[in-house]
């Protein structure tokens, strides 16, 4: 959110603990203690007496929220998941299990994309050009060139996926799918069982006291 001062010193006891409300930014004619505002209010991210100062920091304020985004689930790590312990198991991980193969069994043509860029034109008419892009050139094998691409794609799949919105990862579901058949066919080819040894990778997400 960007907000003059002084309309931030009159909304932000209301509106600053919103799940939803990510970053604030805060313009300004003039200068004004940074400090006090972040110590008060964290979501503050500064202080700015130019709009363009602004403009430059949102690309990367953007992008961490994407990356914050990502869904996580917790299971222990010395716990087996079998038949008899699955009803003590996390109820949210349970639904995205359910729905993981829901989405993977499902079979998919080229009325999905249709489906699917039909909706995005119905909540996201800024990006009018690239939705009408992928409706034409989208094909499997492109799958993690559009997710790694700096396009709505990505914020919408994390997004949907971080807050089980349904809708939005049905929709999804042809490119879900379509971007785990290709990596992993790509593994498969890149790394052999038989003549190359595995190693494992780690993404980190900062997580807050509350979380």
């Amino acid at each position: 959110m960007i907000v003059s001062e002084t309309v931030a010193q009159h909304i932000l006891c209301f509106i600053h603990n919103i799940d939803q409300l990510y970053a604030v930014y805060i313009f300004s004619d003039n200068k004004i203690d940074d400090e006090r505002w972040i110590q008060e209010w964290w979501k503050v991210k500064g202080i700015y007496t130019q709009i363009k100062s602004i403009c430059e920091v949102l690309p990367h304020a953007i992008k961490q929220c994407d990356q914050n985004s990502i869904s996580i689930s917790f299971i222990p790590i010395d716990e087996d998941v079998s038949d008899k312990n699955l009803d003590q198991l996390d109820p949210t991980f349970m639904y995205t299990q359910i729905l993981k193969e829901i989405l993977f069994e499902t079979q998919y043509n080229e009325q999905s994309i249709k489906d699917f860029t039909t909706y995005c034109r119905n909540i996201n008419c800024a990006a009018m050009n690239t939705i009408n892009r992928f409706e034409r050139e989208y094909h499997s094998n492109t799958s993690i060139w559009w997710y790694t691409s700096e396009n709505y794609l990505y914020s919408m799949l994390n997004r949907a996926l971080r807050t089980l919105e349904t809708d939005a990862i049905i929709k999804l579901g042809f490119f879900i799918s379509d971007l785990h058949k290709y990596i992993k066919q790509l593994h498969s080819k890149q790394f052999n069982v038989r003549s190359s040894p595995s190693f494992t990778v780690y993404r980190g997400q900062a997580l807050s006291k509350v979380e």
